[in-house]
Parts: structure tokens; C-alpha cells; sequence
């Protein structure tokens, strides 16, 4: 029962999701890309047909230099990078496959940067969140008063005074 209630929620709310994630998104990203309006005119972007330019935008990009440049590069890396980059992890896959002397080291010095930056955001994101750190230092300026939440050890969050 609940997982065909989950099904149902799910089936309900994707049109939603489709229209708010994607297509709203790129309808206005296409509506802005056809005008000269920029965040800082001063106007909210539903004004943007004051600057209404058609494809100006396009025809300067088209004759950018950087534009090349850049697909150059992506072209680049797509030809080059990719296939040596994929050529180099299935060589390392396939060498530990086999049992060899000294496997575990070579596995640990492998893995160990994919373990140490988890790590580190995790310490980071531990000491943003103290009693006395800098969200509770934050939100004790926006309030006025002392704020010393234990974000990650208490059950219910109360503001403190």
C-alpha cells in the first residue's frame, strides 16, 4: 500500500517537475537570450522585451573568436583527454583484478584521494554547524540575539536565550 501510494505521488507531481525543473527554465532562459536585459538593468526579467534585440545575440556570439576557441579546446578534450583518461582506468581495472604483490597499497594510494575530499567537506560542514559556529553566528546577527543551536546533536531544534 504505501509503496503504490508513493507511485501515485510520483505519477501526480511530474508533470509539475518536468514543467519547473526543465522546461520553465529553458523557456526563459531562450526569452532572455533574445533581448540585451542583464540582472543589473534594474528591471526583473519579465521586463526583458524592452531590450528586445532578436538574435543579435546569436550573430555576435557566431563571430567571437572565444566561442572557437573554446569549442577548440572542449573538441580537445573530448578527442584526447576522454580516451587516454578511459584507457588508463580500464588498464588500472584490469591490473587489479589480479592478485599481486603489494595490491593493498597500491588500492589504498588509488583510493585515498577519492576518501580524503568527502572527508574534509564533511569536517567542514561539522564545524559550520557547532553551537558557536558561523550559521549560528549568522542567524544570532539577523535575530538580535544569542543563537546556540546544537544543529547536528539535538533532537529538536530551540533557540536559545
Amino acid at each position: 500500500m504505501k509503496d503504490e501510494s508513493a507511485r501515485l505521488v510520483f505519477r501526480l507531481t511530474l508533470p509539475a517537475q518536468v514543467l519547473f525543473i526543465s522546461v520553465f527554465p529553458l523557456l526563459i532562459q531562450a526569452y532572455i537570450s533574445l533581448t540585451d536585459w542583464s540582472p543589473l538593468s534594474g528591471q526583473s526579467w519579465p521586463q526583458a522585451w524592452q531590450f528586445w534585440n532578436s538574435f543579435a545575440n546569436y550573430s555576435d556570439l557566431l563571430g567571437d573568436g572565444r566561442l572557437w576557441a573554446a569549442l577548440g579546446r572542449t573538441a580537445f578534450v573530448m578527442a584526447v583527454c576522454v580516451p587516454i583518461e578511459f584507457m588508463l582506468g580500464l588498464g588500472l581495472a584490469t591490473l587489479f583484478m589480479d592478485d599481486f604483490r603489494g595490491k593493498r597499497v597500491f588500492y589504498s594510494i588509488l583510493l585515498m584521494p577519492m576518501m580524503v575530499v568527502p572527508a574534509v567537506a564533511d569536517y567542514m560542514f561539522f564545524m559550520l554547524f557547532q553551537s558557536g559556529g558561523p550559521v549560528s553566528d549568522i542567524l544570532s546577527l539577523f535575530t538580535g540575539s544569542l543563537v546556540t543551536i546544537a544543529w547536528l546533536s539535538a533532537r529538536t531544534l530551540r533557540w536559545s536565550r
